[in-house]
């Protein structure tokens, strides 16, 4: 029974981490956007007299939808920012429990960030508000696309802190570590390698070394 509680929460958290992957791509996008809407908004003004006049608006909200869009996918490759002080000099029986504990507090503070954003999308809502700008956007779009990335953040470290759980139960701990402990100098330099096209440097020093034996 618990192997299959552990499947299913894998499961659910591989579509809940495939679904934040594609909004945190969405989120890069928009802000390659950005960066085109004002440079275009930049040069208009300088060149062709004339401005948008919506440039701190559109931008504004889409720096605020991007940024939560994000928080699942980082979450999902580790790479947020996590402190480990004490936590790597702990034996394995205290460390896995710590993690747990970490990324439950964690859940702790994003249901209360997720309470308050769907209370300000249903005021928005309740008062038909719209923004103040030339647009006239009403408020409760991008108010809804902010909170929509959190919730789905809130709902993948809800399924990540069940599915670690399941796996220090079973006595799986150091799976659970695996999911949960945040990246290790050694995992980001392969990374950073990996993503210029270069090999590990230990495998370049063994073939350097194999080829100077020839």
């Amino acid at each position: 029974m618990l192997d299959r509680l552990i499947v299913a929460a894998a499961l659910c958290r591989r579509l809940v981490a495939g679904l934040g992957k594609g909004m945190g791509y969405a989120a890069g996008w928009g802000f390659i956007l950005c960066a085109a809407f004002i440079t275009f908004d930049v040069l208009a003004r300088r060149f062709l007299g004339f401005s948008s006049q919506a440039t701190t608006e559109l931008t504004g909200y889409a720096l605020a939808f991007g940024i939560s869009w994000a928080l699942a996918h980082t979450l999902t490759t580790r790479a947020h920012v996590r402190i480990d002080v004490l936590i790597n000099y702990l034996p394995p029986r205290v460390r896995h429990p710590m993690h747990l504990l970490s990324l439950a507090a964690l859940a702790v503070f994003i249901g209360f960030v997720a309470k308050g954003a769907l209370d300000l999308v249903d005021e928005s809502l309740l008062f038909n508000a719209t923004d103040i700008s030339v647009l006239r956007t009403p408020l409760w779009i991008p108010q809804g696309l902010w909170t929509f990335g959190i919730v789905v953040f809130l709902v993948l470290t809800l399924i990540m802190l069940a599915q670690g759980a399941l796996l220090v139960i079973a006595g799986r701990g150091a799976e659970a570590e695996a999911l949960l402990h945040a990246r290790t100098y050694d995992e980001e330099a392969a990374e950073a390698l990996e993503a210029v096209g270069t090999s590990d440097p230990e495998d370049n020093a063994a073939t350097s070394g194999k080829e100077t034996s020839r």
